[in-house]
């Protein structure tokens, strides 16, 4: 529960620090992610299976890129690193609300979810996500930025294998993935 309240508080901060200096539709989005992660965290169903230590350990570096994809873009961003961060953002925010009461941030099994975005790929969310680096290392427009995105590439992919190791026990979510065959990009991954 309180994980679920401090995720809503960064929503409300992350609009109103006067020291700030991202564009307003780059906060917009990362307060309406909190807003529903926060959200999502406080209504979501009981743990049917946690995932082990090493299994949710995997997944935390993946969590770490993007703060610092954001350390590395500055106040002045491009239209085009707008578009793409608000795309993986936009991306992001549909797949969570799809998962609704299944969220989970750590590997677990919660449920099984097969509509929207989840028809096409397996992980859209983290998809957004990538999408979301993406954008800010565009708005750092040096080569040395691409750091981000380079380490978050891999850390997703183990992060994606790390929370299948777990999910797929599940009967409904093996037979999902049969009938879903990518997990991140479609004809690639």
């Amino acid at each position: 529960m309180l994980l679920g309240l401090s995720v809503l508080s960064w929503a409300f901060l992350g609009l109103t620090m006067t020291a700030e200096t991202r564009p307003l539709v780059v906060r917009a989005a990362i307060a309406a992610l909190h807003l529903l992660v926060g959200t999502l965290i406080l209504i979501r169903v009981r743990v049917e299976r946690h995932g082990s230590f090493n299994a949710c350990l995997a997944g935390v570096p993946a969590l770490l890129t993007a703060g610092w994809a954001l350390r590395v873009a500055p106040s002045d961003w491009s239209l085009l690193a707008q578009l793409i961060f608000i795309a993986g953002a936009g991306l992001a925010i549909i797949s969570f609300i799809y998962l609704g009461r299944c969220f989970a941030i750590l590997p677990a099994i919660r449920g099984t979810v097969t509509q929207g975005p989840y028809r096409i790929v397996r992980h859209p969310g983290y998809l957004g996500e990538l999408l979301m680096i993406l954008g800010c290392c565009i708005a750092a427009q040096r080569l040395l930025h691409l750091g981000p995105l380079v380490a978050a590439i891999p850390l997703v992919a183990l992060r994606i294998l790390a929370e299948e190791r777990v999910i797929s026990t599940s009967i409904a979510y093996a037979k999902y993935a049969s009938r879903v065959r990518w997990r991140l990009i479609p004809l690639l991954w």
